[in-house]
């Protein structure tokens, strides 16, 4: 079973995402985000395999939300594709809308000029609302 590292949230577009102790899912997407109501791609995702090659990459780490990532999820698979449902916590509910973005649709945030969720995030949108925090469980419904 795959389960949530980190949740995370923004004030402000254009700024990293800060790890958070709980976010409560609702329609539109995480309470208190700077993305909520703003595209259908309410809730992002980086996997936490993915943030780890980087990182080995890069040779230094990623702290959560620095790649503007609302989850961190370890032990999903990466081959997700629209429409997918992962259960997140007790009782949230989220369906995959996209994977990565559209080849040339601008990403203007970058954490030390990396940039992950235009090739190997998930967007989701919120189907059932709910709380998470980290190391709740992750399941593909």
């Amino acid at each position: 079973m795959a389960r949530v590292l980190a949740v995370c949230t923004s004030a402000k577009r254009q700024e990293p995402k800060r790890e958070v102790p709980a976010i409560r899912f609702v329609r539109g997407g995480i309470e208190g985000d700077s993305h909520m109501g703003v595209t259908d791609r309410e809730v992002s995702l980086l996997r936490a395999e993915d943030i780890r090659k980087a990182e080995r990459e890069a040779g230094f780490d990623f702290p959560p939300g620095a790649l503007a990532e609302n989850l961190v999820v370890e032990g999903l698979p990466e081959d997700l594709g629209p429409g997918a449902r992962i259960s997140v916590g007790p009782s949230a509910v989220l369906e995959v809308v996209e994977k990565g973005k559209k080849p040339g649709e601008p990403h203007t945030y970058s954490y030390r000029g990396w940039c992950l969720l235009p090739a190997v995030g998930f967007f989701l949108r919120v189907v059932e609302g709910g709380a998470a925090t980290g190391g709740d469980p992750a399941t593909v419904l």
